[in-house]
């Protein structure tokens, strides 16, 4: 029902502070929900045989402490419930000591590749399997659009960023958020909390456009994201980051 891994923070996966990277946390993440599915049966690579997959529609991850290179995390995961045509499954990142450093919760839809529409979970995801704990109490409601942007950049596509759907990897979208912050937050503030709704597909050698605005409305720092397509101006991805000053 809970499935539990252990990542060894290497030097490659860590900032210029010595820290992970969140892009990293997000990747250990990715790959014990991918092992788990696999052990239960519904990996992405046995779904495709039945032309199905799981697409991600939210994600919000918490970080309470980054472990630094050489540290070693404990992932556990689990389905956590349903939500309509959702699936949930939740995330808990633990230090060597026992003490929780992060917390993940996501929602994901079964899809029907040949008849591009959701599919009956009921059928792959049997109550049997669920543990009906929320490690972020998240409803998914909207997240807010950027209407006057502050910063903006640009990128493509490219290989390395594809998944095995075929599609632009998920935490290729974060990682273009976080690059159009000002650098004086990305030095002097560590990624505290991330939450991220995914809106439309892109693929390879497309070209991308990342936006971000700060919520002046807010004292601590908090900045919303949107992700389009340069070509056409289809919202990819809007996305909300809060930032803790690093101390």
């Amino acid at each position: 029902m809970i499935y539990k891994k252990n990542y060894m923070v290497h030097y490659y996966d860590v900032d210029f502070r010595g820290l992970a990277l969140p892009i990293s946390l997000l990747n250990y993440l990715q790959d014990a929900a991918g092992e788990h599915a696999a052990r239960l049966g519904f990996s992405v690579p046995e779904l495709l045989k039945k032309e199905l997959t799981w697409l991600l529609s939210r994600y919000h991850m918490k970080v309470f402490a980054y472990p630094k290179a050489g540290d070693e995390v404990e992932i556990a995961t689990w389905p956590s419930g349903k939500q309509g045509v959702f699936a949930l499954r939740d995330f808990e990142m633990k230090d060597p000591q026992g003490a929780t450093i992060g917390a993940a919760t996501s929602s994901w839809v079964l899809w029907n590749v040949s008849q591009k529409r959701p599919a009956r979970l009921e059928e792959h995801l049997p109550e049997r399997l669920v543990f009906p704990r929320r490690m972020i109490p998240d409803s998914f409601e909207t997240l807010p659009a950027t209407p006057s942007p502050d910063l903006e950049l640009g990128f493509r596509v490219n290989m390395q960023d594809i998944d095995f759907n075929n599609h632009v990897n998920y935490a290729v979208y974060i990682q273009w958020a976080l690059e159009t912050l000002p650098e004086d937050i990305l030095r002097s503030y560590v990624l505290s909390g991330i939450e991220v709704s995914y809106r439309a597909e892109t693929f390879y050698r497309d070209e991308v456009v990342s936006r971000s605005q700060r919520e002046t409305s807010r004292a601590d720092a908090v900045f919303l994201h949107g992700i389009f397509n340069k070509a056409n101006g289809t919202e990819l991805a809007r996305l909300r980051s809060t930032w803790s000053e690093y101390r």
